[in-house]
C-alpha cells in the first residue's frame, strides 16, 4: 500500500515539512491548471478576434457593394431627371412659340374685323 521509504521519509522530515511539501505540490498543481485554462482562453479569444475580423471584412464588402449600387442609382436618376428637364424645356419653348403665334393671329383677326 504505502511505500516503506515514504513512511520513513515522513518520520525523518516531520509532519510540518510533509504538509509544506504537499501544499507546494497542490499550489504547483493549481498553477499548472490555471496556465492550461489561460492558454485555452487565449486560443478562444484569438478565434473570436479572427471571426470578428472576417465579419467586419464581409460587412465592408457588402457596404462597398451597396455604395456602388447607390451611386449607380443616383447616376441613372440624375440622367433621367436631366432628360425630363430637357423635354420640359423644349415643351415650354414650343408652348411659348405657340402662344406668340396665337397672339399674332388674334391681333390680325382683330384688325381685320374692324
Amino acid at each position: 500500500m504505502i511505500d516503506a521509504g515514504f513512511v520513513e521519509m515522513a518520520q525523518q522530515l516531520g509532519t510540518s515539512t510533509l504538509v509544506l511539501g504537499c501544499a507546494f505540490w497542490y499550489i504547483r498543481f493549481l498553477n499548472q491548471t490555471f496556465d492550461r485554462k489561460e492558454q485555452e482562453h487565449q486560443l478562444e479569444r484569438e478565434k473570436l478576434r479572427l471571426e470578428a475580423s472576417e465579419e467586419r471584412k464581409r460587412f465592408d464588402e457588402k457596404d462597398t457593394a451597396s455604395d456602388i449600387r447607390v451611386l449607380e442609382l443616383q447616376k441613372s436618376s440624375y440622367q433621367s431627371l436631366m432628360g425630363i428637364m430637357e423635354n420640359t424645356t423644349k415643351v415650354l419653348q414650343d408652348l411659348h412659340t405657340s402662344i406668340n403665334e396665337l397672339k399674332i393671329i388674334m391681333q390680325q383677326e382683330t384688325k381685320n374685323s374692324k
